[in-house]
């Protein structure tokens, strides 16, 4: 399958589910008080931070699953499946745990008025964790119907289950189990096509290391990228007011659709990649492909909240948020820079380039640093965001670029020698 058709499906994927996320958003800033919106989505940053394993474990068992599938390697597959299902198990309860034990500390922290939705995103994260394995597989397989299906069927049953718990008079609590439920759903889902290699019986301990080494780079820069991302939301409810903090909430869910809509082609790219790695063939060509179509769609929403952002805020979270629409566009191009550096970040997992990680940490620490000590004003905050992802952004592209240069300069040496 090709990598246009592969990003076409995911695209399409993507977008039904992102648009019942979006409706999800529109549903809840209209029910909710705007207190209680910050304050959901403060919640669900912190579930996206803490929830970062779960996206590397997508990122390692997609790696090795399309390596396997390279070499026709089904009973390494197989036993990559079964081993990471026990294995995430596990640490998904030991992080449910953690949740239950700080519980306290984390309502107080973001001044929730009760515990429930630190328990109930607990729950989500052990779900997640199982959830993700099968996801990683289907990605690595480039199953990317199934992987598609797991992508836009939770964003739908989230949406029902989000406005059936609202009328129900669940409030806050509601959003947050509407959040959680569909993940246990895509799970079931996502493992039809994957039952066969649970029944098969194979071995990879070999490849135990060498796995457990990738990870740590893959972690270390998924904590980098999510915090960027993230931990905004999260500061600003800390800091600002609860009103600001709804408002600057709404800038951030709209702002990061520039970030998400391309990522159905990141999610493509990948395991494209990664084969191709494995097989020595040219892997430039399809980040070429990647960071056009990236820019392209990034570009197309950055236009559109320059030129329309009081009507982007009206129609998605009504007249109450309007105060917010100034701070549209700055947020929208730090968010298509952030879109850039996603391509450059899983180009580089896929081929086993970790030196870029260096950048991100630094970067995530330049950023929760300059937050906390100026935010005296939510322009100000979005402005520091803007020039920390602009920095990061044309690091990563010098730094791939030279890869380039060397990685041509070879071909064409052996070019040379083998005439």
């Amino acid at each position: 399958m090709s990598f246009f058709k592969s990003g076409t499906i995911l695209l399409a994927a993507a977008m039904i589910g992102n648009l019942s996320n979006y409706f999800f958003q529109f549903f809840m800033s209209r029910y909710l008080s705007i207190e209680d919106y910050g304050a959901m989505n403060a919640i669900f940053s912190l579930m996206a931070i803490t929830g970062i394993p779960t996206g590397t474990i997508m990122l390692v068992v997609a790696k090795y699953t399309s390596t396997f599938k390279a070499g026709s390697k089904d009973k390494e597959i197989a036993f990559l499946y079964r081993n990471s299902l026990i294995k995430m198990a596990a640490l998904g309860s030991l992080f449910l745990f953690i949740f239950l034990i700080s519980n306290n500390y984390i309502t107080s922290y973001l001044k929730l008025d009760n515990r429930w939705p630190i328990i109930i995103i607990g729950i989500g994260l052990f779900l997640s964790f199982v959830a993700t394995v099968n996801m990683g597989m289907l990605q690595g397989l480039q199953r990317f119907y199934y992987f598609g299906a797991g992508i836009g069927i939770g964003g739908i049953f989230r949406l029902i289950l989000g406005i059936i718990f609202i009328f129900l008079g669940l409030r806050l609590n509601g959003a947050v189990i509407a959040t959680v439920l569909p993940v246990l759903l895509v799970f079931l889902i996502t493992g039809i096509p994957l039952y066969n290699y649970l029944k098969e019986k194979g071995e990879a301990d070999k490849y135990t290391k060498e796995i457990l080494n990738y990870s740590l780079p893959v972690l270390l820069s998924a904590i980098a990228f999510s915090a960027i991302t993230n931990m905004d939301i999260i500061i600003v409810k800390h800091l600002f007011s609860p009103e600001d903090a709804g408002l600057y909430a709404a800038v951030s869910i709209l702002g990061k659709t520039i970030l998400y809509l391309p990522a159905a082609f990141v999610l493509a790219l990948f395991p494209i990649v990664s084969e191709s790695h494995a097989l020595n063939n040219n892997i430039y060509k399809i980040l070429d492909k990647g960071l056009l179509y990236t820019l392209a769609f990034s570009a197309i929403g950055v236009v559109v909240f320059l030129i329309f952002p009081e009507l982007s805020i009206r129609i998605l979270f009504g007249e109450r948020f309007i105060s917010a629409a100034p701070l549209l566009k700055f947020y929208g191009l730090a968010m298509m820079f952030m879109a850039i550096i996603s391509v450059l970040m899983n180009f580089n997992l896929a081929r086993q380039k970790t030196g870029f990680i260096y950048t991100f940490v630094i970067g995530c620490a330049a950023l929760i640093t300059m937050l906390s000590l100026f935010h005296d004003s939510l322009l100000t905050v979005i402005l520091i965001i803007l020039s920390v992802n602009l920095i990061l952004l044309v690091i990563n592209i010098l730094m791939v670029y030279q890869d380039r240069r060397v990685f041509y300069q070879l071909r064409k040496t052996e070019g040379i020698a083998g005439k």
